[in-house]
């Protein structure tokens, strides 16, 4: 029986213990996460304050749905250059190379759907030339910012993932900065100002990378690579769909709807930035590591008891949104409470998920995004319509629990696979 240390014993391992190196690059990136999060929500308050709820929620749903939009211009990418960049960081620079090269062909098919089906679904509250620069730097700068973060990521580079995803916030914060530049107010002239900073953004970052990773020049596209990327590709227009089919839902209904449940989410991924953060250092880990499974069960529990104290903590702060942001938000405090326990079932979720891609069963998961994607479309439709912002609540749960018992049931079908005899 192995003798019980003394208090002594225990404070000199206190002060003799060192952060390994997923806590220094977790904290890392938490840095740049919440400068992320400060200038995110700093221009949320401005924008929230000075456009007003209505034309807040309308924004705000043109942003949504060009969202849908941005994981199709990516083709899922981002998450092959993760997965075989984090296993050979040396082949990094050759797999952006290959990546650009099929992404600017999918970017402009992107674009071309997304803004027809804007011009289609959206109120003309932006005009439509408007409408199109914000849908092309909106899908453009999130995915090949989004690329060129999962590079560094690759890299084991968790600094330098924060800070590529927190330039664009800061950029966008720079674009508020210089709206009454433009000699115009409103609307339209902020979405010109926020589309322009966007892609000055994504295009110097881009511009940057491939003088530094110099990839290799060939010819012809790499078809082989775009199919691996669909269940990545599938997963994020999955989670898009979860988290921002119901903003044109609610903004049928009423923009200010939108705009409610717009900042109470927002007010969860401020929150859930610890949360994040671990998570996002943790993944290139898991993929290069030869036990995943023991690594995500050690990690998990710490994940899941962190998640709920970012519920409870969400719960208590509530009240003070409408503080915050002033007459015309009273519902977002009542949202937030409702939506503060989510980030416990999305991590659940994205622990499974990394599961099955470690353990080589990527292609698989694209099933579990589509009946996903499906139960969150349904949901959000039969549920908005009929009880608004509680129901856009509930549905968010409700498509959470199905993505989870989905990957239960991959996983079962999975393992019975593995245990049939061979004939």
């Amino acid at each position: 029986m192995r003798p019980t240390p003394s208090l002594a014993t225990l404070l000199h391992r206190l002060r003799a213990w060192r952060p390994g190196r997923y806590a220094r690059a977790s904290s890392a990136l938490l840095g740049w996460l919440l400068a992320r999060a400060a200038a995110q929500a700093l221009l949320v308050v401005l924008l929230a304050r000075t456009l007003g709820a209505a034309a807040y929620g309308e924004f705000v749903a043109a942003i949504a749905l060009a969202g849908f939009f941005t994981p199709l211009a990516g083709l899922g990418l981002q998450g092959v250059i993760l997965r075989d960049g984090a296993r050979t960081p040396e082949a990094v620079g050759n797999l952006l190379g290959a990546a650009l090269r099929l992404y600017w062909r999918a970017l402009l098919v992107s674009w071309a759907i997304g803004l027809t089906v804007a011009l289609l679904a959206l109120p003309r509250a932006i005009p439509a030339f408007a409408l199109a620069l914000l849908f092309g730097a909106e899908i453009a700068a999130a995915s090949l910012v989004e690329m060129l973060a999962r590079v560094e990521q690759a890299r084991h580079h968790s600094a330098g993932f924060g800070a590529t995803m927190t330039g664009l916030a800061l950029a966008r914060l720079a674009a508020f900065a210089l709206w009454p530049l433009i000699g115009k107010h409103g609307l339209t002239a902020w979405v010109e100002a926020y589309a322009a900073v966007s892609m000055l953004y994504a295009v110097t970052i881009a511009w940057f990378a491939y003088r530094r990773l110099r990839p290799a020049r060939t010819t012809g596209l790499d078809w082989a690579m775009a199919a691996q990327g669909k269940p990545f590709m599938f997963g994020a227009m999955a989670l898009r769909v979860q988290g921002e089919f119901n903003k044109p839902v609610l903004a049928a209904i009423g923009p200010a709807l939108t705009a409610n449940m717009s900042l109470a989410q927002r007010a969860v991924e401020l929150a859930s930035l610890p949360l994040v953060a671990l998570q996002e250092a943790l993944w290139s880990r898991i993929y290069a590591s030869t036990e995943p499974h023991r690594r995500l069960r050690r990690t998990g529990g710490l994940l899941l008891a962190l998640a709920l104290l970012c519920g409870g903590t969400l719960s208590l702060a509530a009240p003070l949104l409408p503080w915050l942001l002033g007459p015309g938000y009273a519902s977002t405090a009542r949202t937030l409470r409702l939506l503060a326990w989510l980030p416990a079932l999305q991590l659940l979720r994205n622990l499974g998920n990394a599961h099955l891609v470690a353990t080589g069963h990527a292609q698989r998961l694209t099933g579990v995004y589509v009946v996903g994607a499906l139960a969150g479309m349904l949901t959000t439709l039969v549920l908005v319509g009929r009880y608004g912002l509680v129901g856009a609540v509930a549905a968010a749960y409700v498509t959470e629990l199905v993505n989870i018992l989905a990957q239960f049931v991959l996983r079962q079908a999975v393992l019975e696979h593995a245990d049939r005899p061979l004939s």
